[in-house]
């Protein structure tokens, strides 16, 4: 499909490391992840749609790791 994006190389790279230091920074300030993710889903050239429905995959993740530490 057009909105898919197969990361290779040296865009790999860089949503990889984007992907780490976003998750962190949410967790170390408390930040909701949409507000990370989102624009950096958006810079690698995904789609709006697509952009937001991965970021609230993404946070889910987060927060079932969070609500199960806290447990």
């Amino acid at each position: 499909m057009k909105s898919d994006i197969k990361p290779k190389g040296e865009v790999l790279v860089k949503l990889m490391c984007l992907g780490f230091f976003g998750g962190f920074l949410a967790g170390a300030f408390g930040l909701g992840g949409g507000v990370i993710f989102n624009p950096i889903l958006l810079t690698l050239g995904m789609p709006p749609k697509v952009a937001s429905a991965s970021g609230a995959y993404l946070i889910f993740f987060s927060k079932v790791s969070s609500c199960l530490i806290y447990w």
